[in-house]
């Protein structure tokens, strides 16, 4: 979950059971987007490490350990089953026109082990041949959606339309989401990925990555995608079956202006148990910070009405307060195309955050005031690190790591300590200039299912990583204080890019 995306585009909440964070750097990271053919996991098997020497092991080294097979879990980010979540990242190719690579670092009773992961090209989730590589589809989303207790691995994909349907409408390719159905050991090397069913074979989605949630509380995990007008978004609630067809699908229009506005994206809670997921429907603004709806989740599903929310292009959700009801934190990096500068902002905008806190009637109450965090950049993560039932909020810092808050109603928020890391001069032999040396925030979860949430942070080489997130190698998995494993992903890739090198993960 994330570094400092460019600051005007809509921006995902990482989750911290789905690591949307992933999700964070929707449009950024240019995961999957090579359709080469076979694949396999990356290498041969070794003993699995301990965790002291997976620590150093990871930096340097291409061994891999046999991957866990699971018994099936509830967990939507457990893609092997075995109850532990997995930390999802990106795998960048080490030469130009090769294919990227998706990797899962696997879960366990002491934490991620790098050695023990699955990585996947495009190829692997069974996408048909025709697939045509869609701008923006970038990332995958896992879910266990057709509940047979393993996570599935869906994304979109893209459909080369005929002459006569191109003419007619516009457009040169269609884009769905497929499902790559999971079972024990991992995220599959499928064969053939299951094109969801839509409202009809014409409709055509948004290229990102469809959202996940549980949202009417009824355990089977569902999927929200926003169709390609902008102007509407389908929930399709699960169980689904094999040939990718949900239980029921329901339309929504825009919450924005009767449907007028365009939907930049959709932000879901953290799938936990039979809790009843809310959804956020994030718009597109002309201004760099946009405005976005809360549509509140219940036994029937999502209402189809939301609570505006302020404007702002980070989005998570939590319980910052210890109620035990689902709060929503809006923040505004001060960054916009409509204002006048600083001397003409309304001292509510600049770089704040506002918690919308749930109540016993359902309704959401607005903090006051808003909690200034100069130097804001970034999208936000929830993470509870103590395991006392009060979620911390992570504030990613344009200079690099994250400002962890209490956030509290009525006033303004505690600032518990700042999360930093930084690279050394030279990494792998490259001089790394000052200010592009600072980790950045990924992404939260609890990989050991002790409680505690895991903050991650990021670090990749050059500009493009400092500026916009791109192509992260190195990665830290924190307590929120002290490091509990560091590791390269860089050897991920060292492996062949166009042939099997191994046995499949799980196997």
């Amino acid at each position: 979950m994330t570094p400092a995306p460019p600051p005007t585009p809509p921006t995902r909440s990482p989750a911290p059971a789905a690591l949307a964070a992933c999700a964070a750097w929707a449009g950024v990271l240019a995961l999957l987007t090579g359709c080469g053919a076979g694949a396999s996991a990356d290498g041969p098997r070794a003993q699995r490490p301990s965790h002291a020497s997976a620590a150093s092991a990871g930096a340097g080294s291409t061994a891999t350990a046999p991957v866990p097979r699971g018994k099936g879990s509830k967990l939507p980010d457990d893609v092997n089953g075995d109850r532990y979540p997995d930390l999802q990242l990106p795998v960048p190719p080490r030469k130009r026109g090769l294919p990227s690579r998706i990797a899962f670092v696997h879960g366990s009773h002491d934490g991620l082990h790098p050695a023990t992961r699955t990585v996947l090209r495009r190829a692997d989730l069974g996408l048909p041949d025709g697939d045509v590589a869609v701008a923006g589809a970038t990332e995958v989303a896992t879910a266990d959606l057709d509940g047979d207790g393993y996570a599935d691995v869906t994304t979109t994909g893209g459909e080369r339309l005929g002459a006569a349907e191109a003419k007619r409408t516009h457009a040169t390719v269609r884009t769905v989401p497929y499902i790559a159905w999971g079972s024990a050991g991992g995220p599959p090397h499928a064969r053939s990925a299951a094109r969801v069913q839509l409202t009809g074979p014409s409709e055509s989605v948004d290229p990102a990555r469809p959202t996940v949630g549980d949202f009417n509380g009824d355990g089977h995990h569902d999927l929200a995608v926003v169709r390609a007008d902008r102007r509407s978004f389908l929930v399709l609630y699960g169980p689904f079956d094999r040939a990718g067809r949900a239980a029921r699908t329901v339309p929504y229009r825009s919450p924005f202006h009767g449907g007028g506005a365009e939907i930049g994206d959709l932000v879901a809670d953290r799938i936990h148990g039979d809790r009843p997921t809310d959804l956020v429907v994030h718009g597109i603004s002309a201004a760099t910070q946009s405005g976005s709806a809360l549509l509140s989740a219940g036994p029937h599903g999502l209402r189809h009405t939301g609570r505006p929310l302020r404007k702002g292009n980070s989005i998570a959700f939590g319980d910052f307060d210890g109620d035990g009801r689902r709060d929503v934190a809006v923040g505004a990096s001060g960054t916009r195309a409509d204002e006048g500068g600083d001397a003409t902002e309304k001292p509510d905008i600049g770089r704040t955050v506002s918690v919308y806190y749930g109540t016993a009637t359902g309704r959401a109450v607005r903090s006051s005031p808003s909690i200034p965090v100069p130097g804001m950049s970034g999208t936000m993560v929830a993470a509870d690190t103590d395991g006392d039932g009060t979620d911390e909020l992570a504030v990613p810092l344009g200079s690099g790591g994250a400002r962890l808050l209490a956030p509290r109603p009525g006033r303004t928020a505690l600032a518990r300590r700042t999360l930093t890391r930084t690279v050394p001069d030279r990494v792998d032999g490259r001089a790394v200039r000052r200010d592009e040396r600072a980790a950045r925030l990924y992404g939260a979860a609890d990989f050991d299912h002790d409680g505690k949430d895991e903050i991650v942070l990021a670090w990749g080489p050059g500009i493009a990583f400092s500026l916009y997130g791109e192509r992260p190698e190195r990665w830290w998995i924190t307590n929120g204080a002290s490091d509990k494993i560091t590791f390269s992903s860089r050897p991920f890739a060292a492996t062949s890019q166009e042939t099997p090198t191994g046995p499949r993960a799980g196997g």
